[in-house]
């Protein structure tokens, strides 16, 4: 019987040399792998916390309703379609156009509006260092063609405002002066009054005519004593003494005292209110002079000035 030869396998240590090489290999893998990550990440995730590394270029964007950047670097400003859509009205997509194209002529930068100027949830404020003077003939020149109203500056040269039209509505931009060589500019739209269409005049009550003046019964207070009888009918008396006057709504004629009278127009009434011409008051011998403002009716030793009501 032979006895088996036995082998005892060496592992020799690796090489430092190789190592090394190793590691070197494994840092560069990690570092190829790790900066296409952080090259997407260079500008911060939250714009309202800036990179502190800029201080000078970028401070906390506000959250605005306005989603407006800062002016570009290139000299063509962003197209208005870059920005998001507005979520409701269409006041937002006229300053947030104006903001983009006045950003960029002025190198504005966006940032938070005062609170004590009241503007509408779309204003947008931007920060530039330069004066009023030239900031004003810069957006001059830059709007020219849709300047609804030209500057109008304080009188203490602080503050200068300008209206303009932006996508068929106005606007406005205001500068505001924060040092020698700083300026806040403001765009907003300008409020849209829902007075704009004149309001509808209510019915002429019937038998009134056009041009002529007349006055309510509430009017003659002080003057007249005016009590209704009920069927349109009413009894007028002067303050100061005299016959009493029965007149009906719609009818010339009338009763003065015992007798029968004819009144230039007919009283009318609207259910509520006697409305009296200004020129049968001479039937209970008042007297009507016209005065600077409306009329001056004199009833014995009272008189008012009245403003009468035209039709």
């Amino acid at each position: 019987m032979f006895e088996r030869p036995s082998f005892t396998v060496v592992q020799h240590p690796q090489p430092p040399v190789v190592r090394r090489t190793l590691t070197r290999s494994a840092l560069l893998l990690s570092a190829a792998l790790v900066l296409p990550f952080a090259s997407a990440q260079t500008a911060p995730p939250n714009p309202a916390q800036p990179a502190p590394t800029q201080p000078a270029t970028t401070q906390p964007v506000p959250v605005q309703p306005v989603p407006v950047q800062a002016a570009p670097a290139s000299s063509t400003p962003a197209k208005p379609s870059t920005l998001a859509a507005p979520a409701s009205a269409g006041s937002l997509n006229v300053s947030s156009a104006l903001a983009v194209e006045v950003s960029g002529a002025v190198k504005g930068r966006l940032i938070s509006c005062p609170k004590g100027l009241k503007l509408s949830g779309s204003a947008v404020c931007l920060y530039t260092k330069n004066t009023l003077p030239a900031l004003r003939s810069l957006l001059r020149g830059k709007l020219s063609g849709r300047i609804a109203s030209d500057w109008k500056t304080s009188a203490a040269n602080r503050s200068s405002s300008l209206i303009v039209k932006s996508g068929g509505q106005n606007a406005f931009v205001l500068l505001a002066e924060i040092s020698a060589t700083e300026t806040l500019v403001v765009l907003d739209s300008v409020a849209q009054t829902t007075s704009a269409a004149p309001a509808a005049r209510p019915a002429t009550p019937a038998g009134i005519v056009k041009g002529a003046q007349y006055v309510l019964d509430s009017d003659l207070k002080g003057l007249v004593n005016v009590a209704a009888v009920g069927g349109g009918t009413y009894r007028m008396a002067s303050v100061s003494g005299g016959p009493v006057l029965t007149v009906t709504s719609g009818k010339k004629a009338a009763t003065l005292g015992g007798g029968n009278v004819e009144l230039p127009l007919a009283p009318v009434s609207d259910g509520k209110n006697l409305i009296f011409p200004v020129d049968a008051l001479r039937a209970l011998a008042c007297t009507v002079t016209p005065a600077q403002v409306g009329v001056t009716v004199a009833c014995g030793a009272a008189s008012a000035s009245i403003r009468p009501i035209v039709f």
